[in-house]
């Protein structure tokens, strides 16, 4: 396996080509679920299908600096179409002293193409782990995370903690699901300053996998956006007042969550269809800064930090 080192040096050298819109595959989707829950969707964004042998999909656990794992691609992707890799446990697995490492939800496994190795894997990612595309032994097509760094327990939203989860923020790797944006058309190939999920990806709740096998891009020349409508969301008071804050949007509202400085979910609010004003109530809480992240229709999501007093 390559060290994190040898490809940097490689992609200075000259020797690793950078990839062109449309040209080379990409992650489309990222799936951090709950237990072993866990898988990765690869898009083709070329009209021609693509063999995957030459390809090797790598973990670079909690901030390692070479590869911790590894697992090859076999098969052919489709024209414009996407290859899962999930993991492949089917067993509980007793890990002694009271502990288990659970199987994977059998209805996320049927919609993989690929079952990924036993442990260790590439897809025992815990929020915390880089994880590479990558071709040939040598070229890195795409990278979700920042190999070589530890971020805690997960990349966050936060700017000012370097989007790591040292410093809050709303975890974006861990216990979440991060799907490509439609104008994304090629990946990430080289080790970025700092990893900001939301530049390219949407962000959906946990154990969300329904999207898995399929993906909307602009490379494709048939496909369109999920959904376009430019999104219209307040929330009022900011601070609060009188134990509440106040929700409106121009599109149905699915949940709501709060997350406090430490990134641990402290409330949620889940509301049936047609809901597009609420009222979030927070009496139980104590006084500081949290952060609101609403699931909107079509899952486009909207975050904003709010102060609660």
């Amino acid at each position: 396996m390559k060290t994190l080192l040898s490809i940097i040096a490689i992609l200075l050298t000259g020797l690793a080509v950078q990839a062109q819109s449309c040209t080379e595959l990409f992650f489309s989707e990222y799936c951090e679920g709950s237990g072993n829950n866990k898988g990765v969707e690869i898009y083709n964004p070329t009209a021609n299908p693509i063999d995957l042998s030459a390809y090797t999909v790598q973990r670079y656990s909690n901030g390692a600096q070479s590869a911790s794992d590894e697992t090859g691609l076999v098969g052919t992707i489709p024209a414009y179409g996407t290859w899962v890799l999930v993991n492949g446990q089917t067993e509980d697995v007793d890990l002694g002293g009271g502990n288990t490492s659970p199987a994977v939800d059998p209805n996320m496994q049927a919609l993989a193409n690929q079952l990924d190795n036993p442990y260790p894997a590439p897809t025992y990612m815990n929020g915390n782990d880089a994880i590479i595309l990558l071709k040939n032994d040598a070229v890195i097509v795409d990278i979700i995370g920042k190999p070589g760094e530890d971020p805690g327990t997960a990349w966050t939203d936060n700017a000012d903690a370097g989007y790591t989860s040292s410093d809050g923020g709303t975890w974006l790797t861990a216990n979440k699901t991060l799907r490509r944006k439609f104008y994304i058309e090629q990946g990430v190939t080289t080790v970025p300053v700092q990893f900001y999920a939301l530049a390219e990806w949407d962000s959906l709740p946990s154990n969300t996998w329904d999207g898995l096998g399929s993906h909307a891009c602009a490379c494709d020349p048939t496909s369109v956006p999920e959904l376009n409508i430019p999104v219209e969301f307040t929330v009022y008071p900011n601070p609060s007042v009188d134990g509440k804050f106040h929700v409106n949007a121009n599109l149905n509202i699915a949940k709501i969550e709060l997350y406090d400085q430490a990134g641990r979910m402290v409330k949620e609010e889940i509301f049936d269809a047609n809901v597009r004003s609420a009222a979030i109530f927070t009496d139980e809480l104590e006084t500081g800064v949290y952060v609101l992240n609403a699931y909107l229709e079509g899952r486009k999501t909207f975050s904003q930090r709010v102060v609660v007093r």
